[in-house]
């Protein structure tokens, strides 16, 4: 006997043996409570009335659950975007409420990874054209082992940015959390790759603009720091005044360290 079913856009499909029923089953592509019907009858049931109890393979069913983190964090991450793009300081602590903190912990992460990729591919541009000039890194070239290093540099300012701002807060002994220090270091680093694109833009002979660049990039990032320890990592505006150049200091220092160690 052959069935009809419903995906997730409600459209009918088929008509399929019972054999491909338990077949898109077993790969996740219908769920136990997908609508199905036989050929020539009109009456829908749920798929597992009729395909019975599918157990999903380990592989398959992880699979499909990180697909689902990746989706869902994908769209926080555009709500969270949304507000930020906008008003990247003051949409700092009302995105996080938003999320909550799990979920606003896992979008720091994808701003990070997302703002290290993106830094990657600008600067080995921009060092290209420059070859004269020192980033502390090695001269990348179009090897893939070269631009894996790049990639690793870039990521070590938020890394180090995250240290930072943990500690700060554990100083502080105040109620916040990794999840919060993570969305303040990911929305940082989204402001910083947002200055290499502009400087990217530019070009590297117009200094001037890029200095104005650079400034609007520190001061949005000390702003951030600020907001999020007050509103985020819930410190006080006195001890958080204290703790931004300690912040700013200590990631600078991290990322040092952490870059001649990987050199």
């Amino acid at each position: 006997m052959n069935y009809f079913y419903l995906d997730e856009q409600n459209r009918e499909i088929g008509p399929v043996s019972l054999e491909n029923l338990k077949a898109f089953r077993l790969a996740g592509a219908i769920q136990d409570h997908t609508l199905v019907r036989p050929e020539n009858v009109t009456t829908w049931s749920a798929s597992v009335t009729v395909t019975g109890p599918v157990e999903t393979p380990a592989a398959a069913k992880l699979q499909a659950d990180a697909a689902k983190v990746v989706s869902a964090t994908y769209d926080d991450a555009k709500k969270a975007l949304a507000l930020l793009a906008t008003n990247p300081v003051g949409g700092l602590a009302p995105a996080y409420k938003m999320l909550g903190e799990k979920r606003a912990g896992a979008v720091g992460i994808f701003f990070i990874i997302v703002a290290a990729v993106g830094a990657a591919f600008i600067l080995s541009n921009l060092i290209g054209s420059l070859s004269s000039m020192s980033f502390g890194m090695i001269n990348v070239g179009v090897d893939t082992g070269s631009f894996s290093k790049l990639l690793l540099n870039t990521a070590v300012v938020p890394i180090a940015l995250l240290c930072a701002l943990a500690l700060a807060r554990l100083v502080g002994q105040r109620g916040g959390r990794i999840e919060g220090d993570l969305f303040i270091a990911g929305t940082i680093s989204l402001v910083i790759a947002a200055g290499l694109v502009l400087a990217n833009i530019v070009g590297v002979k117009n200094a001037e603009v890029l200095g104005i660049i650079a400034l609007l990039v520190i001061c949005t990032t000390v702003l951030q720091i600020f907001v999020g320890l007050t509103r985020i990592s819930e410190l006080t505006e006195r001890m958080a005044t204290l703790a931004v150049p300690i912040v700013t200091i200590l990631a600078a220092w991290l990322s040092t360290v952490i870059w001649r160690a990987t050199m």
